[in-house]
């Protein structure tokens, strides 16, 4: 037993610490880029918050201009209130709801217009006008037609349809002619003919679209909410704290805002790159 002890309180060798020291080094340099990328945002992230922190100094008011440290009190208050999931579930859902109706019917519409193109022609006119009338003008329409809960679906909706209509009908139309040659030489069915040509063309766009309209449809879909005033929503508490000028509660919100549209874009670019793969996988 002794013997087995002082074997086990031996140092270690120096081949043992070169080994652990080249595995180290070898781990550092692999995420290299990395940890040079998160120091970054790090270091970004500060000398926002300096910024932040001397300008609210200098305005001395934080009725105006609350500090970060109040803010970030105020936004831990918030958080830590009975309904504030409830609340933030409720506008999250609503965003997703509006933001998969506009990829689902936006990629229906471009493949439909891209096989007949009357359908291209109708749409037309309509991605012209969603694309040059203020958001703003939209949510104050809508709240005419519909329940103020149903308003940010559809705002949210509205913005995701044309850029993936858009993106999807560009895809298509740049699917390889040789490609298409080949399906014809080898006698495949329209369907076979979409699924294994068209699909995997416009499947890069479509991803690209999602990427891009995810945040402009959760930046709609609170400015509706707040519009609308739709109850037990995050944009109902912007309103509120605006009306009643609590400006710390107000740039609370505005964090947690900014927070849950980070984490929505995360969610979209990790669904895209599982996808993506699974495409390569399937048409390697």
């Amino acid at each position: 037993m002794e013997l087995k002890n002082r074997n086990h309180l031996t140092p270690k060798s120096p081949n043992t610490e070169f080994s652990l020291k080249t595995k180290l080094g070898v781990c550092l340099k692999k995420h290299k880029k990395t940890l040079i990328k998160l120091a970054s945002v790090v270091l970004t992230a500060a000398l926002w918050l300096m910024i932040w922190h001397l300008a609210a100094k200098r305005v001395g008011l934080d009725f105006i201009l609350p500090s970060p440290k109040a803010t970030l009190k105020k936004l831990t208050e918030i958080v830590m209130r009975e309904g504030f999931i409830t609340v933030a579930l409720g506008s999250m859902l609503r965003v997703i709801e509006g933001f998969a109706l506009g990829v689902a019917i936006g990629a229906a519409a471009a493949f439909s217009a891209y096989f007949f193109l009357p359908l291209k022609v109708f749409f037309s006119p309509l991605i012209k006008v969603v694309r040059a009338t203020p958001v703003a003008s939209f949510i104050l329409i809508a709240v005419l037609w519909m329940d103020a809960a149903a308003v940010p679906v559809f705002i949210a909706f509205l913005m995701v349809f044309p850029i993936v209509y858009g993106n999807v009908v560009t895809g298509l139309s740049e699917t390889d002619p040789l490609l298409r040659e080949c399906a014809d030489m080898y006698g495949f069915s329209p369907l076979k003919k979409l699924i294994c040509l068209y699909v995997p063309s416009a499947s890069p766009y479509l991803g690209s679209a999602c990427l891009t309209s995810m945040g402009l449809a959760w930046k709609s879909g609170i400015a509706a909410e707040v519009l609308c005033v739709t109850m037990k929503s995050v944009g109902y508490y912007i309103y509120t704290s605006k009306i009643y000028l609590e400006t710390e509660e107000l740039f609370a919100w505005t964090v947690t805002v900014i927070v849950m549209s980070v984490m929505l874009e995360g969610a979209v670019k990790l669904i895209a790159k599982i996808i993506r793969k699974t495409l390569g996988r399937r048409y390697a």
